[in-house]
């Protein structure tokens, strides 16, 4: 890494841990001699968002079958084409000619064997659509079994659904002793301070 940036990153690492040992003294002292006020601070911008509310959007099921199926030649015809005319140009395209344009700081070789894993994937893939859209185009019905179980929901809300549980034992014991944990919180961040500002 470039000697400059390694000193800015440092020097920003530095500071982000001295404005946050700043800001967690301000706290400290805030439980020990205003614990009331600083709880009530603390409850205005300890706002919970829930995951499952954000995510409701992107959880809803979009059916596109029905347009998919009514027409199916078109959309035969359009992946047809488009696979056709993609695996044309891989077989007429010069993987090499591109290796001096891309960054150095992999080896020749190993860009052609990217290059050529990458090509053989596109191959791969654009046959798969090749073959899918021909069905497509001539027999669509024939899908039907395979989308079924191609069109199997998982629903990311129900997985994560424990991340949304609240865990309130940290803000019942900070509530419980304030104090206390004002002066923890205090006597930490003057140690982080006094170790890192001399650095500064």
């Amino acid at each position: 890494m470039n000697p400059l940036l390694s000193e800015v990153l440092f020097d920003a690492s530095i500071l982000f841990l001295v404005t946050g040992a700043f800001i967690a003294l301000l706290y400290g002292l805030g439980l020990l001699f205003a614990p009331n006020a600083t709880l009530e601070f603390n409850d205005k911008i300890n706002r919970r968002v829930s995951l499952r509310k954000q995510t409701k959007a992107i959880e809803t099921s979009i059916k596109t079958e029905p347009y998919f199926y009514r027409h199916a030649r078109l959309a035969g015809s359009i992946l047809v084409a488009g696979a056709v005319f993609v695996l044309y140009s891989l077989n007429n395209f010069n993987n090499a000619a591109l290796i001096p344009y891309l960054p150095r700081s992999l080896s020749p070789a190993i860009w052609g064997w990217l290059l050529q894993s990458l090509t053989l994937f596109f191959y791969i893939s654009f046959a798969f659509i090749l073959v899918f859209g021909i069905v497509v185009l001539i027999r669509p019905s024939a899908l039907k079994n395979f989308e079924q179980r191609a069109n199997h929901w998982i629903s990311t809300r129900q997985h994560f659904a424990k991340m949304s549980t609240e865990i309130n034992v940290t803000d019942d014991l900070l509530k419980s002793y304030p104090r206390a944990f004002g002066a923890i919180i205090v006597i930490f961040s003057l140690m982080v301070l006094f170790l890192l500002l001399p650095g500064i």
